[in-house]
């Protein structure tokens, strides 16, 4: 599933919120400061299965895994527990989707479902929604390359030797994925059940964006925000990511990946490092 990626497709993209000049349109920056350990690097990934033009731009952030020491991903890969996961899927105390869906809404959801990916709405009332979503997402982009960005970096600093880590623990991740109301997870699957073309085209298209680094047009697609949820998924963990990744690069030279989402605005992580008194250039690929 793509939760071993970082947040759910159905959460991607939606938080840039303020653009990047074009000079800074890359999801690569170089970071380096006083109190650090030589030249890290940060990198912003879309949680999605690659197309061919990003495998290709991977391999190039390859040769830069091969100069740190250390990696990290938003939470360390091979902390995910089936079982946990598995746990986490479930709506609490017995409830099921329909207990939070007219029944002639989750008859029309269940049609659509099954006429277009065969999917056996009846079969998952027990999972809350943001999985399904996740789910619906995984069939839709089936596709695409067999594994995530996230996962076929980790993959190569694995096989280079190179320290692994996280920013956050797949605990903190859960935590938060907690926090957001049923009543949001229900609205999004309800909209993205009625158009799943539509969502497919649009994932596919932001994949097609982000390879072109072009910052400045995914934050006018996304600027629709998170709404309410935007706080704790977005800022608070901004903070706490600059935080972590300054104490990590103060010891360690650091590769650290992280949804691009994550990185612009005044409460993105390149403002926030800056604001630490380190030097956070672009580095161009194409």
């Amino acid at each position: 599933m793509y939760i071993e990626s970082g947040f759910f497709v159905f959460l991607l993209f939606e938080i840039i919120k303020s653009p990047l000049k074009k000079s800074k349109q890359t999801p690569l920056w170089r970071i380096t400061g006083q109190d650090t350990k030589g030249i890290s690097y940060l990198l912003g990934t879309m949680h999605l299965k690659p197309n061919n033009g990003t495998s290709q731009a991977i391999k190039t952030y390859y040769n830069y895994i091969d100069l740190c020491e250390v990696f990290a991903t938003e939470f360390p890969l091979n902390e995910v527990n089936p079982v946990t996961v598995s746990q986490f899927s479930l709506f609490p105390d017995g409830k099921k989707l329909t207990d939070f869906l007219p029944e002639k809404k989750f008859n029309k959801i269940e049609k659509q479902l099954l006429k277009s990916l065969g999917m056996p709405l009846r079969s998952l009332l027990r999972m809350k929604p943001l999985m399904i979503v996740n789910l619906i997402s995984e069939q839709l982009l089936a596709d695409l390359q067999p594994i995530s960005m996230d996962r076929d970096l980790w993959n190569r600093a694995e096989k280079q030797g190179k320290e692994l880590t996280g920013i956050e623990t797949f605990e903190e991740q859960l935590q938060i994925l907690e926090r957001v109301p049923i009543d949001y997870q229900i609205k999004n699957l309800i909209s993205i059940s009625q158009k799943l073309t539509a969502y497919k085209k649009q994932l596919l298209h932001l994949s097609e964006v982000y390879e072109s680094g072009d910052m400045q047009k995914l934050y006018q697609l996304s600027k629709k925000g998170l709404g309410s949820i935007r706080k704790f998924m977005i800022r608070e963990r901004n903070h706490l990511m600059a935080d972590r990744i300054h104490e990590k690069i103060k010891d360690h030279n650091l590769f650290c990946a992280i949804g691009a989402g994550h990185l612009a605005g005044k409460d993105g992580v390149l403002r926030l490092l800056k604001l630490k008194g380190l030097s956070v250039k672009p580095i161009r690929i194409r």
